[in-house]
């Protein structure tokens, strides 16, 4: 397990390193690199890229679902529930950008608001789970670590 945690930018920027992703399986190059943002909740968030999305069965039925949910019609005095509503924030789109600095992905503005973060101001966890790329803000991460070591072994 690594974690490192890094700066959001004023433009609620983060700079990815590389060796992390590489170690990810991501093929890093000269171009900007497509993926996926999949949001667990309001403070915890996967980094994937397209070929992994594409691959997964559970990914391509989530993006199924999504569509089908914003499909739906029905009266005008029916209201979906919350979650079922939001389902498709929890699925975003991302792009990381070649170096300048260094590889910048920018966090859509409404998951930069989810999960409170403050451009300029603020810091995410950067950790490898599963092999995975995950955002953590700091309150999530120091939330976990709250539990009792007896608790989780």
């Amino acid at each position: 397990m690594e974690c490192t945690i890094l700066k959001v930018d004023q433009d609620s920027r983060i700079l990815l390193p590389q060796a992390v992703l590489k170690r990810t399986g991501w093929t890093v190059g000269a171009e900007p690199l497509k993926g996926w943002l999949l949001i667990v909740g309001p403070g915890r968030s996967r980094l994937l890229s397209s070929t992994e999305f594409d691959r997964d069965p559970g990914c391509r039925s989530l993006l199924a679902t999504v569509a089908e949910i914003d499909q739906q019609t029905g009266s005008l005095i029916e209201f979906r529930g919350d979650p079922s509503v939001t389902l498709g924030l929890r699925l975003q789109q991302v792009e990381i950008a070649p170096p300048g600095p260094g590889w910048r992905l920018t966090l859509p503005k409404t998951l930069a608001m989810i999960m409170q973060i403050r451009p300029k101001e603020g810091s995410v966890a950067l950790l490898l789970v599963q092999e995975h790329i995950e955002i953590w803000t700091v309150e999530t991460l120091r939330a976990s670590m709250a539990v009792p070591l007896t608790e989780i072994i």
